[in-house]
C-alpha cells in the first residue's frame, strides 16, 4: 500500500478540535426573575473544565469523519500484481482474416505462431480466439480446452474484406472492460500500413492489457491489381459499349501485363498494358458481346500473381429492351411530349421508348407493357382508364402527371385524387414569376437538376396535397412537386405543365435530367449499387417493398436469408467476392458485383515505429512466449473514492447521533 500525496496526513492534527469542544463545559443555570437587585451581592461566576469525555459515540464519529477526509486526500492505493502461471488470466488470440492474408503463406504463418503460443500456456488459463477484418468476431467463449482453440484456429480463412486495427482496439477495449481477470492479447497479421486508422489514439487499449504482436509477414511485398472498371450497368448498342479497367502496381516494377475481359466465363477481348513503376495504366475495351439478360462480367489478368483475389474486378451489365413509357396527353398539350422525348433522347439514347396517344383514345389500353406513364394535363379521363392506372401504380410501376389547365377544370388530379382549387397567374410582359423555393435535394426528380436554376414558373395550379407529400415548393410557398404512393408503386404531381407555356422549364438544361431520374426512379431503374465491395451492406427493403421480402443468392447460388430473415432484415451484409443475386417484388432482380476493398492490395507494412509505439516495447521477430510464462505485471488500484464513501457515512452518523443529544437535553 502506498501514498500519492502524503504530505496532506499533517492534516490529522485537526482530531484534537473534537477532543477539546467535547473537554469544555458549560454551565448554564435558569434565570430568575427579582424586582430588584440592590440586596445582592456581586461575585465572581467561575469556569472549570471537565475532566471526564462525554457523548464517547458522538466523538467517536467526528473523529472518524475528519480521519477519512484527511486520509482519502493523500490518495492511498494498493498494488497488485497480475497473474502468473496459473493464475486468473484471460488470453485473446486475434488472428488476421483480411484479404491480404492470402498472399503468399501469411495466414498459415499466422496460424502456425498462434500454435506456438499456445502450446506454451500452462496451467488452467483461459483464452479466446478472434477473428477480425473490417469487423472482429469471437470464435469459442473462455477456454482452458486446447481442442477447441485448435479447432477455432482451423477454421479461420481468408476473407475478401479489410483490415481495420482500429475496430479491433475497440473490440478489445470491450472485451477487457467486460472481463474481470488481465488481458493479454497475441495479435497475428501482416501489419498492413493500409489497416492502420487516422488517428493513432484510435489504438488505445485498456489499462492493464498487455499486447504482443506477431507480424506475419517481413516486408513490402509487390503486388499488381486491377483497381477499378467503368463498365454500363445496361446495355443498349453492344457494339458501342465502353468498358475502361485501371491497373495498378504497389511496390512494383515497370512492367507489361496482359489483361483480358470476361462475359459470363468467356474471353472476349485481350490487351496488354505497361504499368509504370508503383504506378497506373488504364485499358479501354469498345464492344461488349453480352447476351439478353444478366451477364456476369469481369476485367483479370491473364496471369495471376500471389495474390489472385485482387487479380480481377467483377462488374454485372444486363442487356434489355429499351423500357416502353405511355405519354398520355389533352386536347391542349400534344406539343409537350417533343420536349419530354428530346430529354429523353439527350440524356439516355435508346433506354426507353415513348409511345404516345390522346387521353380520351386510352379507355381500353393494356398497361401492362409500360414500366411508367406520363400524364401531360389530360384532363378527366374515362373511368376506366383512370381505374387502371390506379392498379397499374399499386402493381409497382410509376406515374408522372403534370397539372395544367384542363386538370384544373375537372377539380381533381386524375389517379391520385387530390384536390385542385384553381391557379395562380404571373403576367410574363410583367417579368413575375415563381421559381424553385424549399425542396428535397436527395431525392431523384430534384438531385442532379442543379436546383431548377433560371426556370420560372408564370402559372402555378393550386394541388392540395393530402395524403401526398409535397417534395419541392414554389418561392410562394405554393406545392410545385408533390410525391404520392400507392401500394409498391409511386407517383410525381407537377404544379404545372411539361410545355412552355404555364413555365419556361423545357427551355432549360435542369429539365432533361428532371425527366430522365423521375422516369428512372418511377420505372424502376433508379441507379443502385451494382459493384459493391466485401462488408458493405445491401439494401433490401427499397421505397417500394418495405413491407415484401427479398430473395437473395450467394456467389454459389444459395440462400443468403431464410424466409423469415428476407421479410424482417433491412440489410445483408455482403461478406465474400462474387456475384450476387436478388430477386425482389414485382419481378425485378439485380445481380450485384461484390469485389475485395481495394486497400488491401497495397502490402506496404505498417512502420516498425508505430508498432513498436503501439506494443510498448520493441517488435521482437521471434515468437514471444504468453505471460502465463513470465513475469507478472503490477497493477495499481486507487482507495479514495471508498474512503470518501465511508466519511460520507461517518458524516451522516454523525449529524443523527448530535440531534438526538440536543432533543434529550431539550428536554
Amino acid at each position: 500500500m502506498g501514498l500519492l500525496a502524503p504530505w496532506f496526513l499533517a492534516g490529522l492534527g485537526l482530531l484534537g478540535l473534537p477532543l477539546y469542544l467535547h473537554l469544555l463545559k458549560r454551565h448554564k443555570s435558569t434565570p430568575q426573575h427579582f424586582s430588584s437587585l440592590m440586596f445582592f451581592e456581586r461575585s465572581t461566576s467561575a469556569s472549570v473544565r471537565q475532566r471526564q469525555l462525554d457523548y464517547l459515540l458522538l466523538l467517536a464519529l467526528r473523529l472518524a469523519l475528519l480521519a477519512l477526509i484527511v486520509f482519502a486526500f493523500t490518495r492511498p492505493f494498493v498494488t497488485s500484481t497480475a497473474a502468473g502461471p496459473g493464475g486468473d488470466r484471460l488470453l485473446l488470440f486475434a488472428i488476421d482474416e483480411s484479404a491480404s492474408m492470402a498472399f503468399g503463406d501469411r495466414l498459415p504463418r499466422a496460424k502456425q505462431d498462434a500454435r506456438a503460443v499456445l502450446s506454451q500456456v500452462r496451467g488452467n488459463t483461459r483464452a479466446q480466439v478472434i477473428a477480425f477484418s473490417s469487423s472482429a468476431r469471437l470464435l469459442n467463449e473462455p477456454t482452458a480446452d486446447p481442442a477447441i482453440l485448435q479447432a477455432a484456429l482451423d477454421s479461420i480463412a481468408p476473407t475478401g474484406a479489410r483490415s481495420s486495427l482500429g475496430d479491433l482496439a475497440g473490440a478489445l477495449r470491450n472485451l477487457a472492460r467486460a472481463s474481470a481477470a488481465p488481458v493479454e492479447v497475441h495479435l497475428f497479421s501482416d501489419l498492413q500500413r493500409s489497416s492502420m486508422p487516422p488517428g493513432f489514439a484510435e489504438l488505445r487499449l485498456e489499462p492493464g492489457t498487455q499486447l504482443v504482436l506477431h507480424r506475419s509477414a517481413d516486408k513490402d511485398e509487390p503486388n499488381w491489381t486491377v483497381e477499378s472498371v467503368s463498365a454500363p450497368g445496361r446495355l443498349v448498342d453492344p457494339k458501342s459499349a465502353r468498358v475502361e479497367a485501371t491497373l495498378a502496381g504497389h511496390n512494383t516494377p515497370e512492367s507489361t501485363r496482359f489483361v483480358e475481359l470476361r462475359v459470363n466465363g468467356r474471353t472476349v477481348a485481350r490487351q496488354s498494358a505497361v504499368i509504370p513503376a508503383s504506378g497506373r495504366a488504364v485499358v479501354a475495351f469498345t464492344g461488349l458481346d453480352a447476351p439478353f439478360g444478366f451477364s456476369r462480367c469481369e476485367v483479370a489478368f491473364a496471369e495471376p500473381d500471389s495474390l489472385p483475389a485482387d487479380d480481377r474486378s467483377f462488374f454485372s451489365v444486363q442487356r434489355a429492351d429499351p423500357e416502353r413509357i405511355l405519354f398520355l396527353h389533352g386536347p391542349r398539350s400534344a406539343a409537350s411530349a417533343v420536349f419530354v422525348r428530346a430529354a429523353l433522347e439527350t440524356a439516355a439514347p435508346g433506354l426507353f421508348t415513348l409511345d404516345v396517344l390522346p387521353a380520351a383514345s386510352a379507355a381500353s389500353l393494356n398497361l401492362d407493357k409500360y414500366a411508367a406513364a406520363v400524364l401531360s394535363d389530360p384532363g378527366p379521363l374515362p373511368a376506366s382508364l383512370d381505374t387502371a392506372l390506379q392498379r397499374h401504380v399499386e402493381q409497382g410501376r410509376g406515374l408522372l402527371l403534370a397539372v395544367g389547365p384542363a386538370t384544373t377544370a375537372a377539380g381533381k388530379a386524375p389517379v391520385a385524387g387530390l384536390s385542385i382549387r384553381g391557379s395562380q397567374y404571373e403576367a410574363r410582359a410583367a417579368d413575375r414569376f415563381s421559381s424553385l423555393g424549399e425542396a428535397d435535394l436527395a431525392h431523384p426528380a430534384i438531385a442532379r437538376t442543379d436546383r431548377w436554376d433560371g426556370v420560372r414558373f408564370f402559372q402555378l395550379f393550386d394541388l392540395e396535397p393530402g395524403s401526398a407529400t409535397v417534395v419541392a415548393r414554389a418561392t410562394t410557398g405554393a406545392p410545385l412537386l408533390l410525391e404520392w404512393r400507392k401500394g409498391a408503386g409511386r407517383a410525381l404531381l407537377l404544379a404545372s405543365t411539361l410545355d412552355n407555356d404555364a413555365n419556361d422549364f423545357p427551355l432549360h438544361p435542369a429539365f432533361v435530367p428532371f425527366i430522365d431520374q423521375s422516369l428512372r426512379w418511377l420505372s424502376g431503374l433508379e441507379e443502385r449499387a451494382a459493384r459493391l465491395t466485401v462488408g458493405a451492406a445491401l439494401d433490401l427493403k427499397s421505397d417500394a417493398s418495405s413491407a415484401a421480402s427479398v430473395e437473395v443468392l450467394d456467389p454459389d447460388g444459395d440462400r443468403a436469408l431464410s424466409l423469415a430473415d428476407s421479410a424482417r432484415q433491412s440489410t445483408l451484409a455482403l461478406d465474400r467476392p462474387g456475384f450476387w443475386e436478388v430477386r425482389r417484388p414485382g419481378g425485378r432482380q439485380e445481380l450485384v458485383a461484390v469485389n475485395i476493398d481495394r486497400r488491401e492490395s497495397d502490402l506496404t507494412l505498417m512502420p516498425l515505429d508505430s508498432a513498436e509505439l503501439w506494443q510498448g516495447a520493441p517488435l521482437d521477430r521471434a515468437t514471444p512466449a504468453p505471460s502465463a510464462t513470465a513475469a507478472a505485471e503490477p497493477r495499481r488500484r486507487q482507495l479514495w473514492p471508498w474512503i470518501l464513501a465511508f466519511a460520507l457515512l461517518a458524516g451522516l452518523g454523525e449529524a443523527f447521533v448530535a440531534s438526538q443529544h440536543f432533543s434529550r437535553e431539550a428536554l
